[in-house]
């Protein structure tokens, strides 16, 4: 298990970005241990309830002394529009399907 965080000043597209990248990389690779299985829906729980925070940043605009500075990053998909996202977010779903259908057929 480990703990990712990113610290900015970020703009909107740039905290969007990491969003998306994080909160995908969390529904793929958070389910693979005991105490990592429950703790993925919360950690995704807290980045959803951060969302709205991020998506309301300033938009990106140059340094108002001229200075050179880097291009925001492009936020790209929604995280749900993301295949590493959906099938992270299907892991629990066939584990508890799988579970049932055991369960059902006494095997």
């Amino acid at each position: 298990m480990s703990f990712l965080h990113t610290k900015g000043p970020f703009c909107r597209d740039c905290g969007l970005a990491v969003f998306r990248d994080m909160t995908a990389k969390t529904l793929i690779g958070g389910w693979w241990g005991y105490v990592s299985f429950a703790a993925t829906p919360i950690t995704v729980l807290i980045n959803l309830t951060r969302h709205g925070k991020v998506a309301s940043l300033a938009p990106p605009m140059p340094p108002p002394d001229g200075s050179p500075h880097r291009h925001p990053a492009d936020p790209g998909p929604p995280l749900m529009s993301r295949p590493i996202a959906i099938i992270g977010a299907l892991v629990p779903v066939l584990l508890v399907v799988l579970l049932l259908i055991v369960a059902v057929t006494g095997g």
